[in-house]
């Protein structure tokens, strides 16, 4: 098969996943929005983005880093099985520091410990989904197993969801349900690998430390989006508290805003492995020119009509969220690009490095400004989603620039 025809295979793939991700939530949170009230909704959505944190801490940086290894050495069964057996172990390591961390924060923070029960189950399923090994999957090409094994387990979320969630009173059945039907989600990736062959090897703490060392870049980066993705429903919720009705319209404008991002990573994830192993920049370029357009319109569109969205999925009550997600889709239409000219477009050429640095840089661009709302008192719904907007913009500009001067060296 062509190196375009698999881009595409994968895409198609990755894109089902995110489409049938997306029809579940169209279908699931305008359910939990409508049976919960603003201030629970925004409870769900703190705790969802301060453990998204510590997911990609356990995460690490191994679905970028042990995709790249295995694509190159996915014909060698017992060189695999090295490398996902160290991931794994590495991955259990981070996940006690991970949990010693969380339980210091919340020993500590009188908005988490208020919270407690309800974080730690988010924080439960967080390490779950963590553990997942799908970068596997992604180094070997066969992303149809991810989605069907992901569209299978977010309806069995659903499902129980709207079996089990009737109000306030028992939205605590909706982190169960989640972390059952994760569970289920890791043994089942489990058990495919073993099919394939992949065997358990014990590695060495050497071996473990060389794989952190491998991924730390990857970590660097992977840990500096979740933070860009959680700032601003930390230091809102931190200003108005938790069950604030301000954080309850913020998580429901980014809940839009965020599955609208997630349209984004099919493209890059599908011509990563590609663009590794044949360097096919005409197809990049093809890809970004049909794909790019689309995006900008969809996102222009979806601007637009943000206030009739947010009524329409989420609820009348939500009916100001359409101004922050006005907001916010300007910075999800760079998030496209953003995403291509980082890892598909950058390691190539040796650059992968850079495609990190440029999300370090957006972080820390992005809390310097949240530090500076707050010690001024400018912490509001608004401005928190003009700095959340700005954040795609600029990882986008500084990756662009890298990439620019080193094509130009390349092709000289």
């Amino acid at each position: 098969m062509s190196a375009q025809k698999t881009v595409i295979k994968n895409a198609f793939f990755l894109y089902g996943l995110t489409f049938s991700n997306y029809f579940i939530g169209l279908l699931m949170f305008p359910y939990l929005s409508r049976v919960l009230s603003v201030g629970t909704f925004g409870v769900i959505g703190y705790a969802t983005s301060l453990c998204t944190v510590f997911q990609m801490v356990v995460e690490y940086g191994f679905q970028i880093s042990t995709t790249a290894t295995i694509a190159l050495c996915k014909n060698n069964k017992d060189e695999v099985s090295r490398v996902v057996s160290t991931m794994t172990c590495s991955k259990l390591l981070l996940s006690v520091v991970s949990l010693a961390t969380f339980l210091a924060c919340c020993a500590v923070a009188p908005s988490l410990r208020d919270h407690l029960a309800v974080l730690l189950l988010f924080f439960t399923d967080s390490v779950v989904k963590a553990l997942l090994p799908d970068s596997y999957f992604r180094g070997i090409e066969r992303m149809g197993e991810i989605t069907v094994r992901s569209v299978a387990v977010r309806s069995g979320i659903l499902v129980a969801t709207l079996l089990f969630v009737k109000g306030d009173e028992t939205f605590l059945a909706y982190p169960f349900v989640m972390i059952i039907c994760d569970a289920i989600a890791l043994a089942w990736a489990f058990l495919l690998m073993r099919r394939d062959g992949v065997s358990v090897y014990r590695v060495s703490p050497g071996e473990i430390a060389s794989a952190l060392k491998e991924g730390f870049w990857f970590f660097v980066s992977r840990i500096s989006a979740s933070l860009n993705s959680s700032l601003g429903s930390l230091f809102l919720g931190a200003r108005f508290a938790p069950d604030s009705f301000a954080m309850g319209i913020f998580s429901g404008a980014t809940r839009l805003s965020t599955a609208a991002q997630q349209m984004t990573t099919p493209v890059g994830d599908a011509l990563y492995p590609s663009m590794m192993n044949k360097k096919d920049y005409r197809l990049f370029f093809r890809t970004l020119l049909v794909v790019g357009g689309v995006w900008l319109v969809g996102c222009a569109g979806a601007a637009a009509l943000a206030t009739p969205l947010c009524e329409i999925i989420l609820g009348t009550q939500y009916s100001d969220a359409g101004g922050a997600l006005r907001i916010l889709m300007v910075g999800v239409a760079f998030g496209l690009f953003s995403n291509l000219f980082g890892y598909p477009a950058l390691s190539p050429l040796g650059k992968a490095k850079e495609a990190n640095i440029g999300i370090m840089v957006s972080t820390v661009a992005s809390l310097a400004m949240f530090v500076a709302l707050w010690v001024t008192g400018n912490i509001t719904l608004e401005s928190v989603c003009v700095v959340v907007s700005t954040m795609n913009f600029i990882s986008f500009v500084y990756r662009f620039v890298v990439f620019c001067k080193s094509w130009r060296k390349e092709a000289l």
